[in-house]
């Protein structure tokens, strides 16, 4: 908010009724303020051009703000860090990639639709699968010669890894044994690992690239206040602790004019 060509900006710390205690007694043990003084001087602020260089350079690429700024060593930091992201986002993404394409021509190589296809059993309104009832359902389509075929996208792939109801699909169906409520084969398991692997490489692939973005602000943000014209000048710096009355929650109020 600005009043009168000043910006005062308030930030609010609550405390439990312990701590607010105990911070009172840290605060007025260690600053010094007159009670015959109510009228507060605002802090100066020097916000330029300069800053807000530094803030894109580093937003743009992280560390380039703090090289400019003279702090060689965090701009290594910050550009090391970049650089070991994008090396874990590519590499990560690059062989989750790979593992899909492989865990895919696996199920097409040794999943048939038509041996899971001649399984289905109808016994009253219910719809059973080599003995298991079936929930999901294989969506198809007509290919060129007429013939049948499953429609191959997320779905199928998955499905024929998570559910009983579908390992009679694979070449090796008469090898296959029970775990509690899951059904397995030697490929199935096989094909698990492989698209678990996967996915797991995936969601590092996406952590790095989460880390990527977090690494761009804190480096901005770094550099921003890092520049030497950020500075509050002690000499017109003020502020004052006070009880917030109106808040049903024990507080200890902190209000900074600048």
């Amino acid at each position: 908010m600005v009043v009168s060509g000043v910006s005062i900006g308030r930030c609010y710390l609550d405390l439990n009724k312990k701590l607010l205690v105990m911070l009172i007694i840290a605060v007025f043990g260690s600053v010094s303020i007159q009670a015959d003084d109510p009228v507060h001087t605002p802090a100066s602020l020097k916000l330029n051009r300069e800053m807000v260089v530094n803030f894109t350079k580093s937003l743009l690429i992280p560390g380039w703000g703090q090289w400019s700024n003279g702090h060689k060593g965090r701009s290594v930091i910050y550009l090391v860090a970049e650089l070991g992201g994008i090396y874990g986002y590519r590499d990560n993404r690059g062989n989750a990639y790979d593992l899909e394409l492989e865990f895919k021509q696996f199920a097409d190589d040794h999943w048939d639709y038509q041996s899971w296809n001649n399984s289905i059993e109808i016994i009253g309104s219910e719809v059973y699968t080599c003995g298991n009832k079936s929930t999901h359902p294989m969506p198809t389509y007509e290919d060129e010669n007429g013939n049948v075929q499953p429609i191959k996208d997320h779905h199928f792939y998955e499905n024929i890894s998570k559910y009983k109801e579908f390992v009679c699909g694979w070449d090796d169906q008469d090898e296959r044994w029970t775990e509690g409520s899951k059904v397995y084969t030697p490929l199935k398991l096989d094909y698990i690992n492989m698209r678990t692997r996967s996915n797991e490489l995936y969601r590092n692939a996406q952590l790095a690239g989460t880390l990527i973005m977090v690494n761009h602000l804190i480096s901005a943000f770094d550099a921003a206040f890092g520049t030497d014209m950020t500075t509050f000048e002690s000499t017109s710096y003020s502020g004052k602790f006070y009880i917030n009355a109106l808040s049903s929650i024990p507080s200890l109020n902190l209000e900074v004019k600048f």
